[in-house]
């Protein structure tokens, strides 16, 4: 006799052992619960070549369909299923809490195991992920880690975590440093939504009431938008501010982006970039500096020409208010270490700002 099947409302449940998203692989990588396993009933082709009989016949389609679902539910369990015990306890979902999660959950029903299938699906997580967000960022006490390109904001960022303070590492999540010259090496980035559900996630741990330190970031991220939630509540945010010395940050820079000197090629999306904004010449005089490599000297021109300008700028528009400046004579891990532990003593004092 099977076990009957359980219809939850939340993913967050305790007696839950793995989280199960049976959606098409592209649809996995879309977006998906943290931690969820993707064990698909239909593969991408397969979930396109249903949509399309569909279309043309529902009951030739299910035909289809049930035969590509029961093939493959045969293979998850026969290759990640048997030797799980009677206790064991997944949870299932698919994008609305249909016939996918309910088949595979029914047949795991008929051999012994407590399944349950979530509600609503990948449809009522999304929703509660865009609810999250709107309702924890504006609950957040920011501090901006703000300076220039090369001035070691992330490594600061990275040490106030090592101290246990509350940080949001968005670049991280992004997989993208925030400049042309940002993305991870060999690291896809993430697709918006996944980023959104990354950044959500990451929230949700964070201990509330206390201050949440933040890397000053554009609105984009590469590829991703902030959210419009934590964007605005970034904006409105006190600052500190970090300040170092040209020559320091070229030299710094160099260091950090050691991988361009193996793959220069990588620095050309820059440099097109610096063309069609008209700065022909800066970009001709980086193309030499490739080429001679002459990395101090190119990643001077580049802050002069176009990271300082484009950050002044930024400053300009922003009207945060600094409550602590930190010039850095010298920028390596010791000085990031005193650093964070000056900062780490800071009390947030709030403060009212309109600017949205």
């Amino acid at each position: 006799m099977a076990v009957p099947i359980r219809t939850v409302n939340s993913w967050e449940i305790e007696d839950v052992d793995q989280i199960i998203d049976v959606r098409s692989p592209a649809e996995f990588r879309t977006d998906h619960i943290p931690g969820a396993l993707n064990l698909y009933v239909l593969s991408d082709q397969q979930h396109h070549t249903v949509g399309k009989t569909y279309k043309k016949s529902p009951f030739e389609a299910k035909k289809l369909g049930a035969s590509f679902v029961l093939s493959n539910i045969s293979r998850h369990l026969e290759a990640l299923f048997r030797h799980n015990s009677k206790e064991f306890h997944p949870l299932f979902y698919c994008a609305r809490g249909g016939q996918r999660s309910k088949s595979f959950a029914t047949i795991c029903a008929e051999v012994g195991w407590q399944c349950s299938v979530l509600d609503g699906g990948y449809k009522s997580y999304r929703s509660q992920v865009l609810r999250d967000l709107e309702v924890f960022s504006e609950k957040l006490e920011i501090i901006i880690i703000s300076g220039r390109t090369g001035t070691g904001k992330t490594k600061i960022l990275e040490e106030l975590g090592k101290r246990g303070e509350n940080i949001i590492d968005l670049e991280q999540l992004a997989r993208h440093r925030g400049s042309l010259l940002g993305s991870f090496p060999e690291l896809e980035q993430p697709q918006q939504k996944l980023f959104e559900t990354l950044l959500c996630d990451q929230i949700k741990k964070l201990k509330f009431g206390n201050k949440v330190f933040i890397e000053a970031e554009s609105s984009k991220i590469g590829n991703v938008q902030i959210p419009t939630p934590l964007w605005r509540a970034m904006r409105r945010s006190p600052q500190i501010l970090i300040k170092s010395d040209q020559d320091s940050r070229a030299n710094y820079l160099v260091d950090q982006y050691g991988s361009l000197k193996k793959n220069p090629e990588v620095l050309f999306e820059l440099f097109r970039f610096l063309e069609r904004s008209g700065l022909n010449a800066i970009a001709k005089k980086c193309h030499a500096f490739v080429t001679a490599r002459d990395w101090i000297s190119l990643a001077k021109l580049l802050l002069q020409s176009h990271y300082d300008k484009r950050y002044d700028r930024s400053m300009k528009g922003c009207g945060r208010q600094t409550i602590l400046e930190i010039e850095l004579p010298a920028l390596n891990q010791m000085a990031f270490r005193s650093i964070a532990d000056q900062i780490s003593n800071i009390r947030l004092v709030k403060t009212k700002n309109s600017h949205q």
